[in-house]
């Protein structure tokens, strides 16, 4: 099955299961305070084949500025990606 790789600047690796139309679009795009961004990436990054378990906390304390940029840019460009290599 398809995965989303991340890896956070602190050397983890995260192997994410694609998100939910709801925690894409609800959650993620319609963020707009950093709770609820915080909130949006922890939903998503707790679907990890690891095991770990992501929070709000988690995202707060492992996350630098710079991961939080990337996440949100390179998830987006990998959903973009995978919808344009599926023709249905």
């Amino acid at each position: 099955m398809r995965r989303f790789v991340f890896k956070l600047d602190n050397g983890t690796v995260l192997n994410i299961k694609p998100p939910t139309l709801r925690m894409y679009y609800k959650e993620l795009r319609c963020a707009s305070t950093d709770p609820q961004l915080f909130n949006a990436v922890a939903d998503i990054c707790g679907r990890n084949d690891e095991g770990i378990a992501v929070n709000e906390e988690y995202v707060i304390d492992n996350f630098t500025v710079d991961d939080l940029r990337r996440f949100v840019k390179e998830l987006t460009s990998w959903i973009e990606g995978e919808r344009a290599s599926d023709p249905n």
